[in-house]
């Protein structure tokens, strides 16, 4: 199977600023911090020595897989400034720590080219792990292989209990990551692993509390269905007129996908559609979805409506439950 998503995303512009939803029982939020945040940034190295990674043309395979995973967080500095690495972390009081997001790449991509766009969330109050799958990324020994998705939702699952690990022992994020509250989101073939870990009965993690796939379609997992009983609540994006993954792989989510859930179109787009007049309505819409069921921000939830509604470039359903 061949999924072509390239992931050009240096025209995203530099950072800037089933069940009711959890908004209805926050736990206080970050209320008391105030956006835009700078950002911060480290890698990691994670190997999950329980799981292989299969032969590819001519690599042979391994014992185990192996996830380069990019973290940003928000750091101390200066919003408008440039991404920094291993800046200090923003230590908060307990209560009023950031949400985590487990982010998935597209075919042919790795984690860290999205940086420019993942910083917007960053700026806004969340850390984003980012990790590079070890056969789908463009630099996968043997080449690219998109058929390996079937493995990735483990993947992310593995890399959410590290990073959490990471901060329940410190390493400088003991009071900035909520280990309690995590969203998971991808692009592409990484919406595919999205739909996998947080709405598939193969692969689902409870510990996701709220999901977003971007440009995605609904392909099998073994062993598994779509959209069983107490999935997270879902926002859909898609452009109309995305060449790679049809517009109506996602309308066909949206349709499945119990309430809460939400179908932002982006009119007109392609399937990379991180720049021009599609870049603000999707960062705002997608960090009010987040706001709303990961910060417990009741306000967030409705400003969707008006984010996510904007003559020419976007337009938004929903159904919050």
């Amino acid at each position: 199977m061949v999924i072509v998503a390239g992931a050009l995303l240096a025209c995203a512009g530099p950072t800037a600023a089933g069940a009711a939803p959890r908004a209805a029982h926050a736990k206080g939020g970050i209320r008391n911090l105030h956006a835009p945040f700078a950002v911060g940034r480290r890698s990691y190295t994670f190997v999950d020595p329980s799981r292989p990674t299969s032969p590819n043309g001519t690599y042979p395979g391994a014992p185990t897989r192996t996830l380069q995973t990019m973290l940003l967080y928000p750091a101390k500095g200066d919003p408008a400034g440039p991404i920094t690495d291993d800046a200090k972390p923003i230590r908060t009081r307990r209560g009023h720590r950031f949400p985590l997001i487990v982010f998935s790449h597209g075919y042919g991509a790795n984690g860290p080219a999205y940086t420019l766009v993942l910083a917007r969330f960053v700026n806004q109050g969340y850390v984003v792990a980012a990790p590079t799958f070890p056969l789908s990324s463009g630099g996968a020994p043997g080449g690219p292989k998109g058929g390996d998705y079937i493995n990735q939702p483990a993947d992310v699952s593995f890399v959410l209990t590290r990073v959490l690990r990471l901060a329940r022992r410190g390493h400088g994020l003991r009071r900035t990551v909520d280990r309690h509250e995590i969203g998971v989101a991808g692009h592409s073939l990484g919406a595919i692993t999205t739909l996998g870990v947080a709405a598939n009965s193969c692969c689902l993690d409870p510990r996701i509390d709220a999901a977003s796939e971007w440009s995605g379609a609904l392909l099998p997992f073994p062993g598994g269905s779509l959209f069983p009983k107490r999935t997270p609540p879902f926002l859909f994006v898609h452009g109309e007129a995305d060449g790679t993954l049809p517009y109506s792989g996602s309308a066909a989510g949206y349709a499945q996908a119990a309430a809460p859930k939400a179908f932002l179109t982006l009119e007109d787009a392609p399937h990379v559609f991180f720049y021009g007049n599609w870049l603000q309505p999707f960062v705002d819409t997608t960090t009010d979805f987040f706001d709303g069921f990961l910060k417990g921000k009741r306000r967030a939830l409705g400003r969707m409506a008006a984010d996510g509604n904007v003559p020419d470039a976007a337009s938004l359903q929903q159904d919050l439950g």
